[in-house]
């Protein structure tokens, strides 16, 4: 999309690139096998200097963060890291978030010491909210002398076998509103179990259970402003970056297909070319309406964040539509393992699920008929 980026932005979806077709592509078919997580491709991320993203100037970091000044480039990033590997691109999404978060809620002592060993060592954050059941409130913490106890569950806490600390969203007992707490890996009451990821997608994207008992997080280690996690609407801000994930793969696998209709041939079909073009003006027009969003959510978060769920909802919809078209395009013999096609398909049923695209066409909805709607709601 010439002319719609910066020169800066132009550059760093170059470097990014650069990366992931070097390196970050060719590794994702052995990661996927081995249900392995991606610890090459973070150290070239490391090397590269994007792990601190999203962090203020101030903090060592690229501004990149929705209070900074340049926060399409992050989603630029997620994008075509993305097209390489969707796994890859999501466990950069879910620290660089959590490092957002830290930079919001913390103090700039607690921010200095928590991204310290990304700083030094390419170790990753992890954001973990969600619970088994759904909710983000089931795990509580007991205020105890010195600090919280906390107990209860976690899943799908993506970077977890990586991290030095772990960002985790708990309901305080006492005030009913939720806390965010950095818990160290190693901390007592703390199990980290990595063999419950073993999902038909997104294998690389190794995200473990959390469970918590009794597990003492000493206040030093609590950041402030409870509730805002809600208020402020971070679930709705985080949920952006899903989004590009998807749209950055559905644009490596419309690459593909046309890639291999070229060097096979089957061209001169008009249903074909119908086809095609009718997917490439679905992708075009959700990724046009997300980088709107992204600039909306910079003068106006909250409608920022509806016109996002818009671009979300038409993102699945060009999955979808993918998935019924691309077999008729490519024939079965490119879905064997031996091309990227598959497996990327697999990575999007699975990652696509992620707060249901409906959720996000009924708040759109409920906004125009003038009805309350609840940008949390996931």
């Amino acid at each position: 999309m010439k002319g719609l980026f910066t020169k800066e932005q132009e550059q760093l979806v170059e470097r990014v690139d650069a990366l992931v077709f070097s390196s970050i592509s060719k590794r994702a078919a052995e990661l996927d096998a081995k249900c392995e997580f991606p610890d090459a491709d973070f150290r070239d991320l490391h090397r590269e200097g994007l792990l601190l993203a999203t962090l203020p100037k101030k903090d060592g970091g690229l501004g990149y963060g929705f209070d900074g000044e340049d926060p399409l480039s992050f989603f630029l990033i997620i994008e075509r890291l993305a097209a390489g590997n969707p796994s890859t691109a999501h466990c950069f999404q879910v620290h660089s978030n959590a490092a957002q978060i830290v930079r919001a809620f913390g103090s700039d002592e607690q921010v200095e010491r928590f991204l310290e060993p990304t700083r030094t060592a390419g170790r990753l954050l992890v954001g973990a909210g969600s619970e088994p059941g759904g909710g983000r409130g089931g795990t509580t913490a007991k205020p105890v002398t010195g600090g919280l106890s906390v107990t209860g569950v976690k899943h799908y806490a993506t970077n977890a076998s990586r991290s030095a600390w772990m960002t985790v969203h708990v309901r305080n007992e006492e005030t009913g509103l939720l806390e965010t707490v950095v818990v160290p890996k190693e901390a007592e009451g703390l199990e980290i179990d990595e063999v419950f990821w073993n999902p038909a997608g997104m294998r690389a994207c190794v995200s473990p259970l959390l469970k918590f008992n009794n597990c003492f997080v000493p206040d030093d280690c609590v950041l402030g402003r409870p509730g805002a996690f809600f208020t402020e609407n971070w679930l709705g801000k985080i949920n952006f970056g899903f989004t590009a994930n998807y749209l950055g793969t559905i644009q490596a696998m419309y690459q593909w297909v046309v890639d291999y209709m070229r060097q096979r041939g089957q061209v001169d079909t008009q249903v074909y070319q119908m086809y095609l073009g009718e997917l490439r003006a679905k992708i075009d027009a959700a990724r046009l309406l997300y980088y709107h969003a992204v600039k909306l959510a910079q003068v106006d978060i909250v409608q920022g964040l509806l016109k996002s769920n818009e671009a979300k909802y038409l993102a699945v919809d060009c999955l979808q539509r993918f998935k019924e078209v691309a077999g008729q395009l490519v024939g079965s013999t490119a879905f064997f393992r031996t091309f990227p096609l598959e497996r990327m398909m697999r990575d999007m049923d699975v990652h696509s699920l992620h707060r249901r695209h409906h959720f996000g066409a009924v708040m759109v909805g409920q906004a125009e008929l003038g009805l309350p709607y609840e940008l949390a709601h996931s």
